[in-house]
């Protein structure tokens, strides 16, 4: 599977990747700090938060899909991929967690060591997601700059 780097595609896939991680990030430090949730569930719930914003911004920002035609096969290869994904972050956030807490008594520490595990455990998914996902939005109906996809494809004043 070769994996486009240069594409418009990756560059957004990259920021929408960032907003989501961002998002996850905030969630899990909200819920695990303050709220008391323990860090499986906490890390659940963030991934969910973020994966809602990431599939919306990957299919229309980033891939330029719009309508209904291919939704139920990207909702599926983007759930299955995610799911993967997310579960690598989740599996290992969790078992830091463990591993940590008998060490740090002090749950803000245990918390930033769990935000750090979070990140570090999508760096290895990174470039096997967007290879995925990549075959699953592009295609029919993609466009390669979805900005170009969005203009009318003739000049207004040539439309009857």
């Amino acid at each position: 599977m070769h994996v486009h780097l240069g594409k418009p595609a990756f560059s957004r896939y990259s920021v929408a990747s960032l907003l989501a991680t961002g998002i996850s990030q905030l969630v899990l430090f909200g819920l695990y700090a303050w709220g008391g949730v323990g860090a499986l569930p906490a890390s659940v719930i963030a991934f969910a938060v973020g994966a809602v914003p990431h599939f919306v911004l990957v299919r229309w920002w980033a891939w330029g899909q719009r309508g209904v035609p291919r939704l139920t096969g990207q909702v599926v290869g983007y759930l299955v991929t995610t799911a993967v994904g997310g579960l690598v972050s989740v599996v290992l956030t969790a078992g830091v967690d463990w591993l940590v807490e008998p060490l740090l008594a002090d749950r803000g520490v245990r918390t930033l060591v769990l935000n750090v595990t979070y990140v570090l455990s999508g760096l290895p998914v990174f470039l096997a997601k967007y290879a995925v996902l990549d075959r699953v939005f592009a295609g029919p109906g993609a466009a390669e700059d979805p900005e170009a996809a969005a203009l009318p494809s003739e000049p207004l004043a040539g439309r009857a």
